[in-house]
């Protein structure tokens, strides 16, 4: 949802990854989610209960607050999709944390976002793959950036090996295996 998206908008079915407010993350970017970027906020223990209970009621819809004095604001849609998903990752024990969309990282912490070596990520950057500026004689590259070409290399990935199965399957090569007797599949 874009901000200020009404719930009948067009815009209202698209996906929290595509927002201008911030990324999003779970455990797959493990040293990302805080309020402070430094801090990941994790659920402790005594909370569990109230999370899984609010988590039961945000998915009957968007809440409204309600003010000491009584007054009631409908909480908006985008707001609402961040709320959710934030009570979602905690309630499965996921630590959270949030980045502004315009958080700066180093090679390094890019690197280690995307699991593999710095050298390899700033050749990466040299051919490139990403935009990236320089502070001093450093190298930095915004978060936003990291975790589209993140998705892009994932779903290529995917579509390759869909591509694969695809032609095995053509070939038949999957007609040709057999279970052993008395094996599983698994």
């Amino acid at each position: 949802m874009t901000r200020g998206a009404a719930p009948n908008d067009e815009n209202a079915g698209r996906s929290l990854t595509n927002s201008s407010i911030a990324s999003i993350s779970t455990m797959c970017y493990p040293d990302l989610m805080s309020v402070d970027a430094r801090e990941p906020i994790t659920l402790p223990p005594t909370e569990r209960e109230q999370v899984r209970d609010l988590e039961r009621m945000l998915d009957l819809g968007a809440p409204a607050l309600v003010s000491v004095s009584g007054e009631q604001l409908v909480v908006p849609p985008t707001v609402y999709e961040v709320l959710r998903k934030v009570v979602e990752l905690m309630a499965e024990g996921k630590a959270v944390t949030l980045l502004p969309d315009n958080q700066v990282v180093t090679t390094q912490r890019a690197a280690d976002l995307l699991g593999m070596s710095r050298p390899f990520f700033i050749k990466l950057l040299e051919t490139g793959v990403m935009a990236h500026h320089r502070v001093g004689n450093q190298r930095r590259v915004y978060l936003r950036d990291v975790l589209e070409f993140a998705h892009k290399r994932d779903e290529e990935r995917q579509a390759a090996l869909d591509r694969l199965s695809r032609q095995a399957f053509e070939a038949g090569l999957y007609d040709r295996n057999v279970m052993p007797e008395g094996g599983n599949d698994e």
